[in-house]
């Protein structure tokens, strides 16, 4: 299935990643933004606080000096003052005023530093007439804050108004700003500063003026514009930068991630082989060794089950064939018996001699079904003890008797009497040599012979079953071990196999921690080997004592 470009982790990623870097670039631009200009209106009002109690206490100082030498220089007149009183006349406070504005604030300094910071001066005297500069205005509130440029020119008013009544009766400084913040900003800082004589501030003096300093905000906020668009720069460059680096980093993730999701499509659809090569560090590539692992468990797995499924319709065919044949036996000569047919003892004998056969090739073949049902469940467990070797062969070639005559084959036993005890269960062993002489019989001419043979090696025993037969062909020599696996030549019913005697046999010796294996003889025949484990203790306990029965030694 397709996946659409925008819901590709990769994007997911690169675009997560441009997110989390715009918003943090956002908040650390607004940050330093608000930052830079809370320190700039501080640094701006106080600036202008101090600007003005400077130059009110100047006027004062030079308000109080005018208005002396005045009184020194017309002190013998009586036309210029008040009689029995030392309150100067209003023609005297207005010389008194021109004198300190002219001293004060018509110097060159005072015209540069109002026009590059923007900074207008009021200076009012006592009855709020405007005294500095000198315009044609009906309303001085009006008039300041039309120079202060702000949008609300009404609220302004009324706090200029606050301020000038706090300063003309109270003789207080007021400071402020005037406009608003929000959504754009027109503020501008603004100070009211008393006017005191002689520039001195005494607990009942009363205030000879005031001074009004305000400055319009238009350098302050080209600045923060000037800072607003570098950071706007600076935001989309490492916006982009972002981007293209997240884009390559998620590649380094999603390129192991895509080669697993094909792989893991390529095993969806049956194809157990699927791999993933990937160089991935870190957890990806332990995640792609996973991978590979679980496809060549699993692979090994559906092959088990398969190979589990071909046995088990061979074991469906097989038990089915190998069940009809003597029950067909035993069935057509039970009815010849019910028909009366052949009614001589001697008859009677053969038939009788048949039917126990079929029945012990049936019993065998529920026993094999049996041992191979403990095998595939686990519970095949030897029951090991100590004996010798040797007279557990003459057993089961004592047992098979019957069966070497019948097909008039030689058992020869070569196994020596001084080799060591082997820790084995015997009934298990005595199975093994009964199915491994079996099969031999079936392969082996007449006059031929079946040979047990043993050679003592480093840590181990290894035992052979010898025919003369014609051997095993080649392609079957991997196989003969397998379940239900017969030769070509072994098919036939005449030889009364169910193909299990040779898996059998491979089960106990592996249940004993031995091996096996199959050739055939350079001089003919088929060769079966395996091998059982000594320990020392099984080395040393050779003795030169003739070889007793079984019985005696305590084995059975």
């Amino acid at each position: 299935m397709r996946i659409h470009w925008w819901k590709s982790i990769r994007w997911h990623l690169a675009l997560g990643s441009v997110c989390i870097v715009l918003i943090a670039t956002l908040l650390l631009a607004i940050t330093a933004l608000l930052a830079v200009r809370y320190n700039y209106v501080n640094e701006q009002q106080t600036h202008l606080d101090a600007f003005a109690n400077e130059k009110a206490q100047s006027l004062g100082t030079d308000y109080a000096y005018a208005l002396s030498r005045r009184n020194r220089s017309g002190s013998s007149s009586s036309s210029t003052t008040t009689p029995a009183t030392n309150t100067p006349s209003v023609t005297e406070q207005k010389n008194a005023w021109q004198t300190a504005l002219t001293r004060v604030m018509s110097t060159t300094n005072i015209q540069q530093q109002n026009d590059q910071q923007g900074l207008s001066i009021y200076i009012l005297d006592t009855s709020e007439h405007l005294l500095y500069p000198v315009v044609m205005a009906r309303n001085v509130d009006q008039t300041i804050v039309r120079f202060s440029a702000t949008d609300t020119p009404n609220a302004d008013r009324q706090k200029l108004l606050v301020a000038l009544q706090a300063a003309l009766k109270k003789g207080k400084e007021t400071n402020g700003v005037f406009g608003r913040r929000l959504p754009r900003d027109t503020t501008a800082p603004f100070c009211v500063q008393p006017i005191f004589f002689d520039g001195q501030y005494a607990a009942q003096a009363k205030p000879i003026g005031v001074l009004v300093a305000t400055m319009q905000n238009s350098s302050g906020i080209s600045f923060i514009s000037t800072v607003g668009d570098a950071v706007l720069w600076a935001t989309l460059v490492i916006v982009l930068l972002t981007a293209i680096i997240a884009i390559v980093f998620a590649r380094t993730i999603t390129r192991p991630l895509t080669k697993l999701t094909q792989a893991s499509h390529v095993l969806a659809s049956g194809d157990y082989s699927a791999q993933v090569s990937t160089d991935a560090p870190g957890e990806l590539g332990d995640l792609a060794r996973s991978f590979n692992d679980m496809a060549t468990q699993l692979k090994s797995d559906v092959d088990e089950f398969r190979r589990q499924e071909i046995w088990r319709r061979e074991l469906i065919m097989n038990i089915t064939h190998d069940l009809a044949t003597p029950l067909t036996a035993i069935a057509g000569l039970g009815e010849a018996l019910v028909d009366g047919i052949g009614q001589s003892r001697e008859d009677y004998e053969a038939t009788g001699r048949i039917i126990m056969n079929e029945t012990l090739r049936l019993r065998r073949l529920v026993q094999d079904l049996h041992v191979m049902a403990r095998v595939e469940g686990g519970a095949l467990e030897p029951k090991k003890k100590l004996f010798r070797l040797a007279p557990l062969v003459d057993q089961a070639f004592a047992t098979m008797i019957t069966e070497f005559e019948r097909h008039r084959v030689e058992p020869i036993n070569e196994i020596p009497y001084n080799l060591p005890l082997i820790l084995a269960d015997p009934d298990m062993l005595m199975r093994v040599f009964a199915n491994l002489c079996s099969n031999a019989l079936q392969h082996t001419p007449v006059e031929g012979s079946i040979s047990v043979r043993a050679v003592l090696q480093t840590s181990e025993v290894v035992i052979s079953v010898v025919d003369t037969g014609e051997g095993i062909p080649e392609d079957a020599l991997s196989r003969v071990f397998e379940r239900f696996y017969r030769a070509d030549n072994a098919r036939q019913s005449t030889t009364g196999g169910s193909g299990l005697g040779l898996a059998i046999v491979k089960a106990i010796i592996d249940a004993h921690g031995g091996r096996i294996w199959a050739e055939n003889n350079p001089a003919g025949g088929a060769c079966i080997s395996f091998s059982l484990p000594i320990t020392e203790r099984e080395e040393n306990a050779i003795t030169k004592a003739p070889t007793a029965p079984l019985i005696s030694e305590g084995v059975f």
